[in-house]
């Protein structure tokens, strides 16, 4: 697996989306850059980025700003113009089929139902890129997906989105550091 050069969190643009579940990779990309006191900048009216350094390398982080069912677009903009590879990409977001306070680690697969996933697979023409899902769940047995995806965080949910959050940028380092296949295995071994 390549270096990552991109770091890419997921979510919604506009104030009345900034607390719901689905802005959960928003969120964690806003803490690391709040933690360096770096600023966002737009890119091209598609996108907020910023570069972060770190170990001497510039890691490119950036929040597409399409609403999520077409990040997929700025994504493929944001590649094409830096020339970086899927694969050199780590992408941060959203999934109820996680608890909240869980996260995982893929390196491809299926969107798993969720729309930014799928945007990002179809505009990109590939499904091998690194992402960490960040739980958002349990789905309500009756609940509708995207009322669900879209509601706020109960306050009994806070106290484990703060704590996953005051550990991203930690996790994100380790990723950065010894590339996401090694950093995954030694973020395994410290969350048992």
């Amino acid at each position: 697996m390549s270096d990552i050069k991109l770091i890419i969190g997921l979510g919604n643009p506009g104030e009345k989306y900034t607390n719901t579940r689905h802005n959960f990779g928003f969120k964690a990309v806003d803490k690391i850059i709040s933690l360096e006191d770096l600023a966002w900048k737009n890119w091209n009216d598609m996108a907020s980025i910023t570069f972060y350094t770190k170990t001497q390398r510039k890691i490119l982080f950036a929040k597409p700003m399409t609403f999520m069912n077409n990040s997929g677009f700025v994504v493929s903009a944001l590649l094409k113009y830096y020339k970086i590879m899927p694969s050199e990409m780590l992408v941060l977001y959203d999934d109820f089929s996680i608890s909240v306070g869980e996260f995982r680690f893929r390196a491809n697969g299926s969107a798993g139902g969720h729309n930014g996933i799928n945007s990002i697979i179809t505009q990109t023409a590939t499904n091998s890129f690194p992402r960490m899902k960040l739980g958002i769940g349990p789905l309500g047995k009756y609940s509708n997906t995207a009322d669900f995806v879209l509601s706020n965080f109960t306050d009994s949910d806070k106290n484990q989105i703060e704590n996953i959050l005051n550990s991203i940028k930690d996790i994100v380092d380790t990723i950065i550091d010894l590339g996401f296949d090694k950093a995954i295995s030694k973020i395994a071994l410290k969350k048992e």
